[in-house]
């Protein structure tokens, strides 16, 4: 059997009831915790990875304290040391940097990340208790992978992953909650939080691979350089803060991971 097939993914469409329901008990489950202070943050372990790092949250995050656009159930998602500032730049530099390492290596780790995002390696284990808990194949695949991409991750691959896990379930606390309830209406804003944030961190590293593979293609003709993909994500950026590929571009750029 080839070494990807427990990889390859349905392309996820529409708003799958099974994945709504599992953002839904995660809101409710970090809505029921304790809260402390900034100076003395509540800290809440969701599990511990086998390299001995916590995963864990401090409660409350510093969004609780803005002044024009407040998020009030905003948390600090970490991995190992609360010390170490985890920002986006760093995520998606750390996603290069595996793409430079070996293209189909970084279509894996993202492939990694899209199932994440979509909770299609997470369980209940136990009720009210959504999990990041991938099966042993998927398991023993993010070792073999560990030896080869976890120098270029902070945390190593599987606390990487984790990381965004827990970064995603923050997204959704900060933006689908009203009135201390979970809710995803209206529909036109279901993907906001979870989804489109780690599609995010899907699309950026992987046009920013596109744009230099170009430039390298095209370094002895710079007048044949497209330089498009780069203004365009920006634009994106600029206006939404967030810029998740189609579903023409993952079919595209994951082919045969998914389809």
């Amino acid at each position: 059997m080839p070494d990807f097939d427990f990889l390859i993914t349905p392309a996820q469409r529409g708003f799958p009831i099974e994945v709504e329901m599992k953002r839904y008990k995660r809101i409710q489950e970090a809505l029921g915790w304790v809260t402390g202070t900034i100076q003395s943050q509540a800290r809440h372990v969701i599990t511990v990875i086998p390299n001995g790092m916590e995963v864990y949250f401090l409660k409350p995050g510093k969004e609780t304290l803005r002044q024009k656009v407040t998020n009030p159930n905003d948390m600090t998602p970490c991995v190992g040391s609360a010390d170490a500032p985890y920002g986006f730049d760093e995520i998606w530099k750390q996603l290069s940097k595996v793409s430079v390492f070996d293209l189909d290596v970084f279509k894996k780790v993202l492939i990694l990340l899209y199932r994440n995002a979509y909770f299609l390696d997470h369980e209940e284990v136990s009720p009210g208790l959504i999990r990041y808990n991938p099966n042993s194949d998927i398991r023993n695949y993010i070792q073999t992978l560990e030896g080869q991409v976890g120098q270029f991750m902070g945390y190593g691959l599987l606390g990487f992953l984790h990381f965004m896990d827990i970064l995603g379930w923050n997204e959704d606390v900060k933006y689908h909650v009203e009135n201390r309830t979970p809710t995803f209406s209206p529909r036109g804003k279901w993907k906001n939080g979870r989804i489109n944030t780690l599609l995010t961190c899907i699309a950026i590293p992987y046009k920013t691979y596109l744009v230099v593979s170009n430039i390298r293609e095209n370094s002895s003709h710079p007048q044949d350089i497209d330089w498009s993909l780069v203004y365009e994500t920006m634009q994106s950026l600029a206006r939404q803060g967030i810029c998740p590929p189609t579903q023409k571009e993952l079919l595209e750029w994951f082919v045969p991971y998914i389809f």
